[in-house]
């Protein structure tokens, strides 16, 4: 406390810290942070009133500054690349509410499929000192990932694998979500298919079309690179992609399309869009796959034949990981993997 100018007087601007606590309440320092960590060895009602004066002085704690002397932050750091995609959502939060439970704060960061984006979120993260980042890479070679060589045991790489980081892997066979899509058009008769996918740099995307590719050539068949259009995953991707070989004039397609392969069910609606603005019907006119099975995608007129991602046994996966690093201190590496499931609803016809 100072006095002002005019008498009054006035706080000084300086953080709250246990040393300000124990001078205010006149107890030793170790008595306050004891108590501040429900140190059983302090009493309640000692602990009550260190409690109320930290409240009162507006005290914070210092997570860093703790971790330093600890080794431990108490924070795990997630870096991928597309927040409104309903999995990764649904297996992010599943990780933030149970270790939660452990006292685990958790971090989002949304590289939003740029490297450039990702390389800024990857040196954040890594300012933060967290106990284990998990991240699903823009690109498995790119040199963002060289920065997390250091930690690596201490790493999740989600998604497609990367032998040359020896760290842990939930890897999902994104390779046989597309074989499995595709199989399920050329059984039924489809041979003139469009592909909707994001950009081939990203690890799963392309291994998403090699699986594409591999079902066609189990059927004798050539998949056409000027078929595959690629963009972000959205409603309005999907629905620009094939709205631009459509002609208006003599209201067809430019090239025959009897069915389009998606790697996100968002670029699917996109589809059911520009057939609906156009007097077309799914699956009589144009049939179409979907990829992640989005929860509404069971609503869609007609219900959406998508591929599932086993999203609850990819946050089982990270779950078990975190578990046996941090809680039990285990030291060796896990690798994980899934496979996707096609789910058949009405999007499909046979020819």
């Amino acid at each position: 406390m100072i006095i002002g100018k005019s008498g009054e007087q006035v706080l000084e601007n300086r953080p709250v810290t246990i040393k300000s606590i124990a001078d205010e309440l006149k107890i030793s320092f170790s008595t306050v942070s004891k108590a501040l960590n429900n140190n059983p060895a302090i009493k309640a009602e000692t602990r009550e009133m260190v409690i109320a004066k930290a409240q009162e002085m507006g005290y914070t704690p210092n997570s860093l500054a703790r971790g330093l002397r600890s080794n431990t932050t108490k924070t795990i750091a997630i870096i991928f690349n597309d927040i409104e995609n309903p999995v990764l959502t649904y297996v992010f939060r599943e990780i933030a509410i149970k270790m939660a439970e452990y006292g685990y704060t958790t971090m989002i960061f949304d590289s939003q499929f740029s490297e450039k984006i990702e390389r800024a979120n990857i040196l954040t993260v890594l300012s933060r000192l967290p106990d284990f980042i998990i991240i699903e890479p823009t690109s498995v070679n790119n040199e963002n990932l060289v920065l997390l060589s250091e930690v690596s045991s201490k790493l999740i790489l989600q998604g497609a694998r990367n032998e040359s980081l020896n760290c842990h892997h939930v890897h999902v066979d994104y390779a046989y979500g597309g074989y499995i899509s595709a199989c399920e058009m050329l059984s039924k008769g489809h041979r003139d298919c469009l592909v909707m996918t994001e950009e081939l740099s990203f690890p799963t995307s392309e291994q998403f079309l090699l699986g594409i590719e591999r079902a066609f050539n189990e059927y004798g068949l050539k998949l056409d690179r000027g078929r595959v259009k690629t963009g972000h995953a959205s409603i309005a991707s999907g629905f620009k992609m094939i709205q631009e070989l459509w002609n208006h004039q003599s209201k067809k397609l430019a090239i025959p399309i009897s069915c389009v392969l998606t790697f996100d069910d968002n670029y699917a609606y996109g589809v059911y869009k520009f057939a609906m603005q156009n007097d077309l019907k799914v699956p009589d006119d144009i049939s179409v796959i979907g990829f992640d099975d989005n929860p509404i995608s069971v609503f869609s007129m007609p219900p959406l034949t998508t591929v599932h991602l086993p999203k609850e046994k990819m946050a089982e996966n990270h779950l078990s990981i975190l578990h046996s690093t941090l809680l039990k201190e285990r030291t060796e590496i896990c690798i994980f993997s899934a496979d996707p499931v096609l789910i058949q609803r009405g999007s499909v016809k046979t020819l």
